[in-house]
């Protein structure tokens, strides 16, 4: 029974761990330091990952999961003669692999600049058909989108992504509007909401692609596009599907391989590995600074253990039992990585937040990473203040008195 812990053992000792704290200071804000730069270093390191994680899939399923992407690219092998990618594909596409395709939607873009009411912006200008507004999920904040009239009709309107009507019409209504742009005065029959722009990528102005093949100079084929956006089936396996989408844009160009096929949930796999990957290693890394802090306090401890004998005896010839004495000295190690593990959290997420500041880089914290790094901190407490205690309860009173 004496050598069981109960609530007046803890009402005993934790005044004497505590004074003991604030008698040595300095060594104990020194030994808390491993902690706290180990746990901020876990917090802050995981969410820099979990923010690009979070930026990255939000890209990729922006573009949709069931979309697979064909975009230009330079013939290979060089020299071999191909007209590229034309908006022709598109409609092969769907005739050859109509079972297993909903649809595609050709985009012909060029980089140009707009000008509306003195304004002027950087933009880039997208020909599309009506179902692309669809497929890549563009949500619609006024007006409509380019539709099949707009197509046989041939007339200028455009679309406004948002980032570029707050670039060209600031606080004023964008409907009916006139843009010029790559010759033309567009008027605006919409605004959308195109998602994040990566950087670099400038603000869209979406126009029906007849008038993009009209206004925009080729080098090949009148008709030729920078991507075809295919909807597969649901009953499709995109990876399957894609190797089949080659081989017949493929054998329609001749065996030159100009194109690309993008496998956008292929690429959310591979990005999930790796930041698995990627966070695995960085809080390894995260892990050893709070072991080399949690060998920091036992070294401490340790040492308090050699120097306080005298003291241990003294506590011991009065009546202290070994109970008392190890949950003294444990008290101190708990108190040490929970102090370290609260400021920690302070500096991790300020350091997350300096980071996504500093570098314009989203960070997210979140109560798993707090809870893992505090439990870590509080562990690497008891099991480093563990041994040192035990060392201690250890000590005889009368070899504790007599020790120089």
């Amino acid at each position: 029974m004496a050598s069981r812990w109960n609530l007046a053992s803890l009402r005993r000792n934790v005044p004497v761990g505590t004074a003991a704290l604030r008698a040595h200071r300095l060594r104990s804000a020194l030994t808390t330091l491993g902690v706290v730069f180990g746990v901020g270093a876990v917090i802050c390191m995981l969410a820099i990952g979990k923010g690009a994680e979070r930026r990255v899939l939000e890209e990729l399923r922006r573009l949709g999961i069931r979309n697979l992407h064909v975009e230009a690219r330079a013939a290979e092998p060089p020299g071999h003669a191909s007209s590229g990618l034309v908006e022709d594909d598109a409609q092969a596409i769907v005739a050859e692999l109509g079972t297993f395709v909903r649809g595609a939607a050709p985009e012909r873009a060029a980089d140009r600049r707009a000008v509306c009411d003195g304004r002027t912006a950087d933009a880039r200008l997208c020909g599309v058909t009506p179902v692309y507004a669809r497929y890549l999920d563009l949500d619609l904040i006024e007006g409509r989108f380019v539709s099949d009239l707009d197509q046989r009709s041939r007339e200028p309107v455009c679309v406004l992504s948002e980032p570029l009507r707050e670039a060209l019409l600031p606080g004023r209504r964008a409907l009916g509007a006139r843009v010029r742009c790559a010759g033309l005065a567009w008027r605006v029959v919409g605004v959308a909401r195109a998602g994040v722009l990566t950087p670099g990528q400038r603000p869209q102005l979406f126009v029906p692609l007849a008038l993009a093949h009209a206004v925009l100079p080729s080098e090949r084929d009148r008709r030729e596009v920078q991507r075809i956006v295919v909807r597969i089936a649901p009953e499709a396996e995109p990876a399957a599907f894609g190797r089949v989408l080659e081989s017949v844009l493929e054998r329609r160009h001749g065996g030159t391989h100009d194109f690309a096929v993008i496998v956008p949930e292929e690429l959310i796999r591979k990005e999930q590995r790796t930041q698995r990957v990627f966070q695995m290693v960085m809080g390894s890394i995260a892990g050893i600074s709070l072991l080399v802090g949690g060998i920091g306090i036992a070294n401490i401890l340790f040492a308090n253990v050699v120097e306080r004998t005298p003291e241990i005896g003294l506590r011991r010839a009065v009546g202290a039992r070994r109970v008392d004495i190890t949950t003294q000295f444990l008290f101190e190690a708990v108190v040490i990585g929970a102090v370290g593990g609260i400021a920690g959290i302070v500096l991790g997420v300020s350091g997350a937040l300096a980071v996504a500041r500093a570098a314009g880089w989203p960070v997210l914290v979140t109560p798993g990473s707090i809870l893992l790094s505090t439990g870590t901190a509080l562990a690497t407490g008891l099991v480093a203040g563990w041994v040192p205690a035990r060392a201690a309860a250890r000590v005889e009173a009368i070899v504790a008195l007599h020790h120089e």
